[in-house]
C-alpha cells in the first residue's frame, strides 16, 4: 500500500512540476485589447471577454488558435518554464496582402490590343510600354522579392508582439522618417491603407505604431473616415476630409 501511495505522489509531483502557466493579451489592428475572442490550445477553450487569456498546460509545442467572427489566426508556440507570456495580434488572413501585391503589379502583363495591321508608331509605342512594364516589375521584384518571400516577410511581421514592433522602431527610426516623407509626397494627405502599401512588407500593427509616434510628435493628425483612417500633416488639417 505504501508503494502505491509513493508512486502516486511521485506522479502527482512530476505533473505539477511540468505544468506551465500560459497567458497573454489579444490586440486588434488599432493596438487596443480585443474582447470576446475565442482562444483554443491543446483541446482547451477560453473566451477572452476582456482581451486577456490564461491556460495551465504541460511544457511542449502547441498550436494556439484565436478566433473572432470570420477572423482566425493560428500560431505555433513553445511552452517552457513556470510562466510564458504570449500576446496575440488578431489580423485577417493574407487576402489583404495578396490584394496589395496584385495592386502593386497590376496591369504589368496586360495583353496589347491586336489589329490586323499596325502602323510603325504603334509598334514603337507598344515596345516602350512593354519596356516600362518590365522595368516596373523588376523594381517591384527588387523591392519586395518573390511573392513567396513577400508572404514570409508579412508572416514574420504578424508573428511579432507589440513589444517587438516597438523595439524595431526604436532600432530603426528611419521607418518613422520614411513614413513622414511619403505623407509629404502625397501633399500632406494619405489614407493609412495607402501608407501601408507604400511601406510593404511592414505590418498593419507597425504602421499604426508609426502613425501614433507621428501623432505624439504633433506632426500629423489621424482622422477616421469610413472603415479606415486618413493621415494629415498638421499644416493641412484644414483640408476637407
Amino acid at each position: 500500500m505504501r508503494i502505491i501511495f509513493t508512486i502516486l505522489c511521485i506522479f502527482l509531483l512530476s505533473t505539477t512540476v511540468s505544468a506551465t502557466t500560459l497567458k497573454g493579451s489579444i490586440y486588434n489592428t488599432n493596438l487596443n485589447l480585443e474582447k470576446d475572442v475565442l482562444i483554443e490550445i491543446d483541446q482547451q477553450k477560453f473566451l477572452a471577454k476582456e482581451g486577456t487569456y490564461q491556460f495551465h498546460i504541460d511544457e511542449g509545442t502547441y498550436e494556439l488558435t484565436a478566433r473572432k467572427g470570420i477572423t482566425e489566426i493560428k500560431e505555433d508556440i513553445v511552452v517552457k518554464g513556470n510562466e510564458v507570456v504570449y500576446d496575440v495580434f488578431l489580423l485577417a488572413n493574407f487576402k489583404d496582402e495578396d490584394q496589395l501585391w496584385q495592386e502593386t503589379n497590376e496591369d504589368l502583363f496586360a495583353d496589347p490590343v491586336t489589329e490586323e495591321t499596325w502602323p510603325l508608331w504603334k509598334y514603337i509605342l507598344g515596345g516602350l510600354i512593354a519596356a516600362w512594364a518590365l522595368i516596373r516589375f523588376g523594381k517591384a521584384r527588387i523591392k519586395y522579392g518573390s511573392l513567396g518571400k513577400f508572404k514570409k516577410q508579412i508572416k514574420a511581421e504578424q508573428n511579432k508582439t507589440i513589444k517587438q514592433h516597438k523595439e524595431d522602431l526604436a532600432n530603426e527610426p528611419s521607418y518613422v522618417e520614411k513614413a513622414l516623407e511619403i505623407i509629404k509626397k502625397h501633399d500632406g494627405r494619405i489614407s493609412q491603407k495607402e501608407l501601408r502599401k507604400k511601406m510593404l512588407p511592414l505590418s498593419e500593427a507597425k504602421i499604426s505604431l508609426i502613425v501614433t509616434e507621428l501623432e505624439h510628435r504633433n506632426v500629423v493628425e489621424k482622422i477616421k473616415k469610413g472603415r479606415g483612417n486618413v493621415i494629415l500633416l498638421k499644416d493641412t488639417q484644414s483640408q476637407t476630409v
